[in-house]
């Protein structure tokens, strides 16, 4: 079990008494959803009973979250689910095929869709190709596949994200709508946490970026903390430590980065 996401609800709806109780969904390890009702009298002392695993699941699930008080789901192919009362799925948004991680994060109101791709790093070391502009000053970038790397040695056959498309969830259609810019937004993505905030009220310069957790910046040859940076309208990524104005941020490392660094 990894992300847990926790939301009030009507008693009486989900069947447990009456008042309000609180409802937990999660990801169970066979890549099914996993929901905790707290309160449910039907349920023993014993934790592994009070989880219920709903066993629809055309494909494992990737990411949870809560989106207008309801809990949503979206598996590895990009169909998004919303769970009832009665533990039923209704699918919201069909797939998205491209990406190799899917993540929910609300954005001002709307829910996003962010796809995220895999790709393995290839022995390379550093050189002096001029990767031009970006807001970054720390060394030249190449391109490999549909990505970019910058010029550290790292081990063959790691991962690492090399893109990222956003969509919009449009709920009367049905359906994800790519997103061009995310404008003054930036993505925040964590291995149990995603969220967004506004460039303005952070004070930077820019936004229309996605900054994540990517653990091959996070090694013992490197002092880098872990995270990386997307910059939407140049399809560029680079350590955190390429971008002054972010990296205040994250000293002292926040929890979402820092939970994954013990």
């Amino acid at each position: 079990m990894e992300k847990v996401v926790v939301f009030e609800a009507d008693a009486d709806t989900w069947q447990i008494g009456k008042g309000r109780c609180s409802i937990l969904l999660t990801i169970h390890i066979s890549g099914k959803l996993a929901v905790f009702r707290c309160g449910d009298e039907r349920s023993d002392d014993r934790c592994d009973e009070k989880w219920m695993i709903i066993p629809d699941m055309l494909t494992p699930y990737d990411d949870v979250c809560v989106y207008k008080g309801r809990p949503f789901a979206v598996d590895s192919t990009g169909r998004a689910v919303v769970v009832g009362p009665d533990l039923s799925v209704e699918m919201v948004a069909g797939p998205v095929f491209g990406g190799d991680k899917k993540f929910l994060v609300e954005s001002e109101g709307d829910l996003l869709l962010v796809d995220k791709y895999l790709s393995c790093l290839v022995n390379c070391l550093r050189d002096d190709v001029d990767g031009g502009g970006g807001g970054g000053d720390g060394g030249g970038f190449y391109e490999i596949g549909h990505g970019y790397l910058d010029g550290e040695f790292y081990e063959i056959g790691r991962e690492r994200a090399v893109r990222f498309d956003v969509f919009r969830l449009d709920e009367k259609r049905k359906k994800w709508v790519e997103v061009k810019s995310l404008e003054d937004r930036v993505l925040f993505l964590g291995e149990d946490c995603a969220f967004s905030a506004s460039a303005l009220d952070l004070r930077i310069g820019y936004g229309n970026c996605v900054i994540f957790r990517d653990d091959v910046y996070s090694d013992s040859q490197s002092s880098e903390l872990g995270v990386g940076v997307f910059q939407f309208g140049r399809f560029r990524i680079a350590p955190l430590s390429c971008f002054p104005c972010y990296s205040m941020f994250f000293w002292p490392p926040p929890e979402w980065v820092g939970v994954g660094l013990r």
